[in-house]
């Protein structure tokens, strides 16, 4: 459960606990008092109690860099693979600079987070 507080335009305070479906309201929310639509202000306050969770947990860099290395090593795999397969030397030799840079990138990643 997420606390929301809005401030209305028209001056009222209110409050709710929400559990978000995919970051977000899953109805419209109104100010008791006047009826101007809160939703808008409620996703926000969502989005940024959200996004200062994730930025608190460590494990969060970590599975991106992990996923980012991945990708990389997987992009290199398949450019050799590819090249394998070719039969003009030229395209070989680019398709194989790719899986490369594919590699050195994994590379640089990885050992320049640790």
């Amino acid at each position: 459960m997420i606390p929301v507080k809005i401030q209305c335009g028209c001056g009222q305070r209110y409050a709710f606990d929400i559990e978000p479906v995919c970051g977000r309201m899953f109805a419209p929310v109104a100010c008791p008092v006047c009826g101007a639509d809160g939703t808008g202000a409620a996703n926000d306050v969502i989005a940024f109690t959200l996004a200062l969770e994730f930025s608190r947990r460590s494990d969060g860099k970590q599975t991106v860099m992990i996923c980012a290395v991945i990708g990389c090593l997987i992009a290199g795999i398949a450019g050799v693979i590819k090249a394998v397969n070719m039969a003009n030397g030229f395209d070989v030799l680019l398709c194989l600079l790719g899986a490369i840079g594919a590699f050195g990138t994994a590379l640089c990643v990885y050992f320049w987070k640790r």
